[in-house]
């Protein structure tokens, strides 16, 4: 279903764009630089970004580019305990994984936007070193008194001692910050952008495109212990393949 989406989105940009006049109805303009930012939705997590682009000429834009992503792991599950006050965990997952992504590559435009409500259809790659982050998961963990009320404890989890049945709910997202973990690697993206703003130095579209991550390690999301016990074939991983849709807004700047 999430592959049909994309291709609709694409067809439909590619359509707009063919549908534009070949004359435009305004003056061209060239243009110096330009920036843009937005929200990622990714098949395994989802981000924020800023790209700062350079006009090389008329068609070639040089791209710097920075973003911040959280990642799942494919065998995540929320639930619930039998109260309803307590927050959803995840059973299993070790870490939280964060990674901050810091690239260059270039933009290539395919058909120039030429009138105010058309559509300009182009495609990029970035590559650089991306910075992973893992930080440990805590639990509020419950226990049974011998003398006195039962009573709630956080930890952070442990899979050799933290079980379902004793699992009240997630800890509070501060806690584990001074554990973070470091994790270096690098990333390589191509994306296709269908930008349709109808303000002329406006930058408005979506990006859809495909990513690869790889890391020095294999990166400990969740507990391979827990995941045998479930008869699960995944395992945590070093190389993180996705698909992409991006988000974005922006604007360009005249050459003076």
């Amino acid at each position: 279903m999430r592959q049909t989406i994309i291709v609709i989105i694409l067809l439909l940009g590619i359509i707009r764009a063919a549908a534009q006049s070949a004359f435009p109805d305004q003056p061209t303009i060239l243009y110096d630089k330009q920036h843009y930012m937005g929200g990622t939705l990714q098949s395994n997590g989802w981000g924020g970004f800023f790209t700062y682009g350079k006009y090389k000429n008329a068609s070639k834009i040089k791209l710097y580019h920075v973003d911040l992503q959280f990642i799942r792991h494919e065998k995540e599950f929320k639930r619930f305990s039998s109260d309803p006050n307590a927050r959803g965990y995840v059973y299993g997952k070790l870490n939280s994984f964060f990674v901050l992504h810091a690239g260059f590559g270039q933009k290539k435009i395919i058909t120039e936007k030429l009138r105010k409500n058309g559509v300009q259809l182009s495609h990029n790659w970035i590559a650089g070193p991306s910075l992973g982050f893992t930080k440990p998961i805590y639990l509020e963990i419950f226990y049974l008194a011998e003398r006195g009320p039962a009573y709630i404890q956080v930890e952070k989890f442990d899979p050799s001692r933290h079980f379902i049945d004793n699992i009240y709910g997630r800890a509070g997202g501060l806690r584990g910050f001074d554990q973070i973990a470091f994790h270096p690697g690098g990333f390589i993206r191509w994306g296709l952008l269908v930008e349709y703003s109808n303000v002329r130095d406006g930058l408005k579209g979506i990006e859809v495109g495909g990513q690869l991550d790889v890391y020095a390690r294999k990166i400990p999301i969740m507990a391979e212990k827990i995941l045998e016990a479930q008869n699960q074939s995944a395992r945590n991983h070093q190389i993180f393949p996705s698909v992409y849709v991006n988000f974005f807004f922006g604007r360009k700047y005249n050459k003076v």
